[in-house]
């Protein structure tokens, strides 16, 4: 299966992409904040966050995700298999929006957990590793064109 990787680190096509198990550690606090109430509330047969690989389902959430990303390049990967999840990334948008309902956290957090979906889903899929198929945005340049080109759209 093809998807979206978002990823600091330089690839080429045909290389092995494996999670680094660091993507935790640079985590501000309100990231680490939800993080650590989704690693509380994972099921017990699935990984952690920090121990899988993100991907996205569609071109379009990836570079919307790719283009807050400094340095970030977007690769196409393929996979093997099930993913080992598959959640909606804007409930977790949610939980970073409600840190001051506890409540509602752990409601969105079960419920990314639970496989649901968000009125406008971003769908990442937890996987053990991707192949690069295609390296479509390398350079910081391009990111910042698209960053800018997306929130130019967003302008009244």
């Amino acid at each position: 299966m093809n998807a979206y990787r978002v990823d600091r680190r330089q690839f080429n096509v045909g290389d092995a992409v494996s999670p680094t198990g660091e993507y935790t550690k640079a985590l501000d606090s309100h990231r680490k904040q939800v993080e650590t109430k989704l690693d509380e509330q994972c099921p017990t047969k699935k990984p952690t966050r920090s121990e899988a690989l993100f991907v996205f389902e569609s071109q379009v959430a990836a570079e919307k995700f790719w283009s807050k990303v400094k340095n970030g390049k977007l690769y196409e990967v393929k996979f093997d298999g099930p993913p080992l999840h598959r959640g909606d990334m804007s409930l977790i948008d949610g939980m970073f929006q409600s840190l001051a309902d506890i409540s509602l956290v752990s409601d969105l957090a079960e419920r990314y957990w639970r496989g649901d979906e968000g009125k406008f889903p971003e769908i990442e899929l937890l996987i053990k590793q991707a192949v690069v198929v295609r390296v479509i945005y390398a350079t910081e340049g391009e990111r910042l064109a698209a960053f800018a080109a997306r929130h130019r759209s967003n302008l009244p």
